[in-house]
This record gives C-alpha cells, sequence and structure tokens, in this order.
C-alpha cells in the first residue's frame, strides 16, 4: 500500500478589526415631540350583540362615543315565586330545582302546569330564607 502523507496546512492568522465609527449622543426625549396617531374615523369591527341578542361580528363608529348603560332596576311584579318538589328541566323555559324558585312572570303558566310546581306567596317565600 501507498503511504499517504500529511502535509501541514498553515493555520489561518486571526486579527482583531477594529471598527471606528462615529459616537452621537441621544438627545433627550421631550413630550411634545411625542407622535400621536389620530383615532381612526371608519367603522372598526367589534363584537356585540345582534337584536334576537346572539353575540357576533359587528360594527361600530369609531368617532361615536359609547354610552353608559344605565342599570334597571327589575320590578318585583316581573318575577314569581314557585316551590318545586322536584327537579324540572324544559327547552326555552329553563330549570326548576326542588324548593323554592324565582321565574319570570311569562313563564308562570307553563311551570304551573307541570306537576309538583306550585306558585308560593310572599310571605311563604319569607318565612323559608328568614
Amino acid at each position: 500500500m501507498a503511504e499517504v502523507k500529511k502535509t501541514p496546512t498553515p493555520k489561518p492568522v486571526v486579527e482583531d478589526a477594529v471598527v471606528e465609527a462615529p459616537v452621537e449622543e441621544v438627545a433627550e426625549v421631550v413630550a411634545e415631540d411625542v407622535i400621536v396617531t389620530p383615532e381612526p374615523k371608519k367603522d372598526v369591527p367589534t363584537l356585540g350583540f345582534n337584536e334576537d341578542g346572539v353575540m357576533g361580528s359587528t360594527t361600530t363608529d369609531a368617532g361615536k362615543a359609547k354610552v353608559e348603560k344605565k342599570e334597571v332596576a327589575e320590578s318585583t311584579t316581573t318575577k314569581v315565586a314557585l316551590f318545586s318538589t322536584r327537579n324540572v328541566y324544559a327547552d326555552g323555559f329553563g330549570k326548576i330545582n326542588v324548593g323554592y324558585n324565582i321565574v319570570p312572570k311569562k313563564y308562570v303558566d307553563f311551570w304551573t302546569a307541570q306537576r309538583g310546581i306550585r306558585l308560593c306567596t310572599p310571605e311563604e317565600v319569607a318565612e323559608a330564607f328568614a
């Protein structure tokens, strides 16, 4: 077999690079020099509720101020107390648990037609939770 001769390779010479760049002083930031972007003036996509109460993608006018909704105190005449001897669930009407339940007045006819559910007087509810 033939002998393989290794020839020494010269090592690369590494020199430190010297970069001479002018150093600029940074100016102080002044509040007057701050760039402020203007408010958008076209419709902006947002999430919102439609007339059926379903959340979806809507657009709102970006320039329109948001109005805070006033909390409407529910009158005691819109709610009725029911007593149930068992748990009952109905699509579109909700759920009634065993014991005293407060439901909207518009569902009273449906719930009182169910077995084991009756109307309660305010005195009876007050006595139960006193």
